[in-house]
């Protein structure tokens, strides 16, 4: 009689673990956090923007540098940074980070999602 009962709960954990295990693959269960809800998600794309325009503006501070104004310059070799506009004396990058648009208004400036 106990043999039976064992071989009757073992066939049950099993099919309930089949069940369990099929549900997950047919994409059952908790789902992943989107990008927009998960903080370090969020830290680790401002710090990626920050690091972009920080390259940027060393580039760009290059040009004034040699050039004695911003106008014309261009940022090359540097994903997803794009000057927007370049004054004699101030500039405008456009940064896309993982889907994030930023702005950041130089020289000197921090990303933000305020055009410039």
């Amino acid at each position: 009689m106990t043999r039976g009962l064992g071989l009757v709960s073992l066939v049950a954990t099993l099919a309930i673990t089949g069940m369990l295990f099929s549900s997950q693959l047919n994409g059952g269960g908790s789902k992943p956090a989107t990008r927009k809800q998960n903080p370090i998600v969020q830290q680790a794309n401002s710090v990626a923007a920050t690091a972009a325009a920080m390259q940027a503006e060393r580039e760009l501070a290059a040009y004034q540098a040699e050039q004695g104004t911003f106008v014309g310059a261009t940022v090359t070799d540097i994903t997803g940074v794009t000057v927007l506009h370049a004054e004699p004396t101030t500039f405008c990058l456009q940064i896309t980070s993982n889907g994030a648009l930023l702005y950041d208004a130089g020289p000197g400036g921090t990303p933000t999602i305020q055009r410039c």
